[in-house]
């Protein structure tokens, strides 16, 4: 048969209802999963027509340089695998990239098996196709991978029509019992069920996004659902769904599961500084939900109430953590002081959600923990288990404070009308009143400066408990001075119309957080590597840079900086006997965004940002400056801009700029406000300099 494999519980959330769960359910489900009947046949796939043949351009969207004409998947837990199945027909020259299906996957759970192409001619001939098959990893947190196979399939060319199919199952070989951050797994040779239970209430049957990059003629999705849950749960579950951005959708729902039935999908396609894909995307979940939930406020107030009891009890402590309080803080009695103490305590332990790999020794080695004492005890935990650590001692030393569930906002926005508590809010963090105000820490984050909150987790939808009352709010959000780029440029211009020196580039906040921490696995040449093609992406073609001294990656701190020796290409023009040098060298055409007359999607910034430069020229020996442009300056609610050229009296050139974006989302409406403030700040960039030669 096949495998069984279930994310039973949260560690952190769940460790008792785990051990009662595995105790008391699994010989039921044992039992059940023998007893799986067999569901009735697929509807059969539509055979390739003479229309489909003889299609040289796509009605709905002329132009197109490919079209799905059917798409198929049926996800069926019973059997413990998904099926795939795609039809393409290439219409021009261009669409052959589309004959190179990417297939992601789990690589750490399952495999890629039964690939089949069959390949149409526009004749109606067909012929069976091995593809060549290469394999990348798509990302990696500790030891799972997320990868991707390509299926290259040579000799393409417009008119023909391409068949794919395969299916993903789980790994034969995975172990009994698979750590996986803050999930336990657990695997049993019966049957495959991959569905996670930390929600009492409700679970995530399975997620479909609905478009793809080309347009889809046809598609039908399919869910059939474990069967035994109805028995984990004691009472026969509802299978429910929820659309995105889909109008008069009429999915079919039985005892068999959901059918989904689809025509005229358009293609999704991107635009630079949008929202998470999730948001836009047509997209439909299905989920499980449990029979007494009526309703959407019924269901957050259950499975807040049973986060809130489970995190009490794991952040009880009593008199050990008065101890470990008072080995923390003695007699200090500065209320800052003792909050960074207990700050330090905390980040100091072992974030196990964020460890590279582990050995089959080490993993054997980690035990659960039931509460904050086992954290400290044992030095190591999960990101919550850690902001819960953190709660506690805050707590026990005498600060009000707030545990707070939120929803990480780098993939997702918040839906109220999807009843996933975990599956949304995702991450929690800590608020503390400090005097008049609160502040907020982020301690389940590996490194994460004192009183900095990771920027996923601010201006974003979370809960919280206050008075034994239910609160949902919104983290605070980040203004434009909480994150900064400051350039700092001692430059000379050369006769070659080049710019050459030194270029200190100082990260703050958000701008130094997120280059920490999204390079935390990589040694220090790939970093170099990183950090030089960043500030070359922003400067003029062919300039060349190279890093020379990089300080504060390994500080628990809000601040980086890098030094570069730089040579700025091509920026001089010479005009007779003049000299024309933009009024801001740094940059190039293509960091101007919008270029678009029109907007589809709303616009959307990681956070609020601040950029700074001040740059010194060293003029020519013999050139004097001629005309200076006038100082400019905007600002309004949605963003700000300065920018002054004058002449310092050790005879330099010095550029000071300022260019700020103050909100990180706009609706569509401000699109046409945005595209003329950054066309504003190009036009005013490009202003010349004229210097020319002493008489």
């Amino acid at each position: 048969m096949g495998n069984f494999l279930m994310a039973v519980q949260r560690v952190s959330d769940f460790s008792l209802l785990t051990r009662l769960f595995l105790v008391f359910m699994l010989p039921w489900l044992l039992a059940f999963s023998l007893l799986a009947q067999t569901p009735e046949a697929v509807k059969p796939r539509p055979p390739v027509t003479q229309e489909d043949l003889a299609m040289t351009d796509l009605p709905e969207l002329p132009g197109a340089p490919a079209v799905c004409l059917f798409y198929e998947r049926i996800d069926d837990r019973e059997k413990s695998e998904r099926s795939v199945f795609k039809r393409i027909k290439i219409l021009t020259p261009a669409g052959r990239d589309f004959a190179n299906l990417e297939i992601p996957y789990y690589a750490f759970l399952d495999e890629v098996k039964d690939i089949k192409v069959k390949v149409y001619s526009p004749d109606g001939s067909s012929r069976e196709v091995k593809p060549e098959i290469l394999e990348k990893i798509a990302s990696k947190l500790g030891e799972s991978e997320y990868r991707i196979k390509t299926l290259a399939i040579p000799d393409i060319s417009p008119g023909k029509i391409i068949d794919y199919e395969y299916k993903i199952k789980p790994k034969e070989n995975n172990p009994f019992v698979y750590i996986l951050g803050d999930l336990i797994m657990i695997r049993i040779n019966i049957l495959l069920m991959n569905l996670t239970m930390p929600d009492l209430y409700s679970s995530l049957g399975v997620s479909w996004d609905l478009q793809d990059s080309i347009y889809i003629r046809k598609a039908r999705f399919e869910f059939v659902p474990d069967r035994f849950i109805g028995i984990a749960r004691k009472d026969k579950y509802n299978l429910a769904w929820v659309a995105n951005k889909l109008r008069e959708v009429k999915p079919v729902i039985d005892d068999k599961g959901l059918k989904l039935e689809l025509t005229d999908i358009p293609p999704f396609e991107k635009e630079e500084f949008m929202p998470p894909e999730s948001i836009e995307k047509i997209s439909f979940k299905v989920y499980y939900v449990e029979p007494s939930i009526k309703n959407s406020q019924a269901y957050w107030e259950k499975s807040t109430e049973v986060w809130k009891k489970n995190y009490e009890e794991f952040m009880s402590g009593g008199k050990s953590l008065n101890k470990e309080i008072q080995a923390l803080i003695g007699s200090e009695t500065d209320l800052e002081t003792k909050l960074k103490r207990i700050y330090e305590r905390v980040q100091n332990i072992k974030n196990l959600d964020f460890v590279q790999e582990m050995s089959e020794k080490e993993r054997k080695n980690i035990k659960v923990n039931d509460n904050v004492i086992d954290v400290l005890k044992r030095n190591y935990g999960y990101k919550n288990q850690i902001a819960r650590t953190f709660a506690a001692l805050a707590r026990a030393a005498g600060y009000e404070v707030y545990l707070v569930r939120v929803v990480s906002r780098d993939e997702k926005f918040f839906n109220a009308n999807l009843p996933l508590f975990y599956g949304q809010f995702d991450s929690e963090m800590v608020m503390i009143k400090m005097g008049n105000r609160f502040r907020a820490f982020d301690p389940g984050l590996p490194d994460c400066p004192y009183g900095v909150v990771y920027w996923p987790k601010t201006g974003t939808a979370a809960v919280t408990f206050e008075n034994e009352q239910l609160k949902f709010f919104t983290t605070p959000s980040l203004s434009a001075d909480d994150s900064t780029c400051r350039r700092l440029a001692q430059l000379r211009l050369d006769g070659r119309g080049n710019l050459s020196g030194t270029i200190r580039v100082e990260y703050t906040g958000q701008e130094a957080l997120s280059r920490k921490f999204d390079n935390r696995e990589k040694d220090e040449i790939k970093i170099k590597e990183i950090l030089e093609e960043e500030l070359l992406k922003k400067l003029p073609e062919g300039s060349q840079v190279n890093l020379k001294n990089l300080q504060g990656l390994k500080e628990r701190s809000a601040e980086l900086t890098a030094e570069f020796e730089a040579t700025v290409a091509g920026v001089v023009h010479q005009s007779g006997n003049q000299l024309l040098l933009p009024v801001y060298a740094l940059t190039n055409s293509r960091q101007y965004p919008f270029r678009s007359a029109f907007r589809k999607y709303p616009i959307y910034f990681n956070y609020p940002y601040t950029e700074i430069d001040e740059i010194k020229i060293e003029l020519p020996e013999g050139y004097e400056v001629e005309t200076l442009p006038e100082a400019r300056s905007r600002d309004s609610e949605r963003a700000g801009f300065s920018l002054k050229a004058q002449l310092a009296e050790s005879g330099q050139l010095l550029i000071e700029r300022k260019s700020a974006i103050k909100k990180n989302l706009f609706p569509v409406s401000d699109y046409i406000h945005l595209k003329e403030f950054f066309d504003f700040v190009q036009t005013r960039d490009e202003q010349q300099i004229i210097l020319r030669k002493k008489n």
